[in-house]
């Protein structure tokens, strides 16, 4: 690849982070450097970080020691605070814990297409909407496909990269496109099994482990059984759209809250809000960005099915929705707290391939992923 960098990581948790963070040193500084600007403008210094985030690093420790160490040697890597790198990993989490400097309602609410602050949600759902990303999966004879455009901050536009992890004691090789500060996510494994992620809100949202070291658990999952138990991990802050996609035309979405869990079968679409309406009901109600992008995507695989990967760039490329699209552009005025599409990606589990533009997709080539040893 020549527009996103790759880095490949091995050895022991540390080892990898450490790789990680010297790869991308140069892009995590820059990244880092906008997160400054954006905490400052809250008032939030690193102790105030360092409080707020304790109990998320506890549980994390305690939980999933591997991928906090991961995390301490991206810092060590790249030269970083801990605490401000573990912090945009727990992005979701940290968000509704502060107030916006001129009242405007949350990056998390407005990237999903509000205006304001959205209606009052079940009791005890938190007031931010931890949401982002629009995914979808194709299925047929002999081709299945996952989709997915990473929704984000426009100031971490650029800050993007590919990870490779090699195998390890049982642990699968994965390769994953990413903010360059966060963890592994969205991507594919050995095993060719697929993962994309929609964030999602829900009243038994609490201190635990973040989402994203979740999903990086779940980016492991060999098959069906194994991806369903990985996306419903016990100790959890928050819940999240797991989609999923395996050889065979195997697609599904596991569903979370905090606490509880549904699996959604087949192919289809998946943006920020619950389909499963026991899930839903502990939610507020869905915005009208996530609606318009579900609904969009919907009809667009109903009334222009494809087969092709080509086909699946094409629907991430789409702007026919409204107020958000598909392939989701800042909003003018907003600068860098605007909503972006940070990377854009199509997985072929079939035959183990992946392609990644790093940004918009109508304005950045996609461009193939060298997998040779990953699956």
């Amino acid at each position: 690849m020549t527009g996103l960098r790759v880095v490949r990581a091995d050895g022991d948790p540390r080892a990898r982070g450490r790789a990680i963070g010297v790869g991308f040193r140069d892009l995590i500084e820059r990244s880092i450097d906008f997160y400054h600007r954006y905490f400052d403008r809250r008032g939030v210094t690193s102790p105030e970080l360092q409080d707020l985030l304790a109990p998320y690093l506890s549980a994390s420790e305690t939980l999933l020691p591997a991928y906090v160490e991961t995390i301490k040697g991206m810092a060590e890597g790249a030269m970083v605070p801990v605490w401000e790198l573990f912090a945009i990993n727990a992005f979701e989490e940290l968000e509704p814990l502060l107030e916006s400097p001129d009242g405007r309602p949350l990056f998390l609410w407005r990237k999903e297409g509000y205006r304001s602050a959205p209606g009052p949600a079940p009791a005890g759902a938190g007031g931010a909407r931890a949401e982002r990303c629009s995914t979808f999966t194709v299925s047929g004879p002999g081709y299945t496909f996952l989709g997915h455009n990473e929704h984000w901050l426009a100031g971490d536009t650029g800050n993007a990269g590919v990870v490779i992890e090699a195998a390890r004691d049982g642990v699968p090789a994965v390769v994953s496109p990413t903010v360059v500060c966060c963890l592994p996510s969205v991507g594919m494994n050995a095993a060719r099994g697929a993962q994309g992620i929609n964030s999602m809100t829900a009243s038994d949202d609490g201190v635990g482990v973040p989402r994203v070291l979740v999903s990086r658990y779940a980016l492991d999952a060999a098959d069906r059984s194994d991806a369903v138990a990985r996306a419903n991990f016990a100790g959890r802050a928050g819940g999240y759209s797991h989609v999923f996609a395996f050889p065979g035309g195997d697609t599904f979405a596991v569903e979370t809250t905090g606490s509880r869990m549904a699996v959604i079968e087949g192919p289809g679409a998946h943006t920020n809000h619950y389909l499963d309406p026991e899930l839903a009901e502990l939610a507020p109600e869905p915005s009208e960005g996530s609606l318009s992008r579900f609904d969009r995507l919907t009809r667009v695989l109903r009334e222009e099915p494809t087969d092709t990967p080509e086909g699946v760039m094409r629907i991430l490329r789409d702007h026919d929705a409204a107020p958000q699209a598909v392939c989701l552009h800042p909003e003018e005025g907003e600068e860098d707290e605007a909503s972006a599409v940070v990377f854009s990606m199509v997985a072929d589990v079939e035959h183990g391939r992946m392609w990644v533009a790093g940004g918009n997709p109508c304005e950045t080539e996609y461009e193939e992923v060298d997998l040779a040893g990953v699956v």
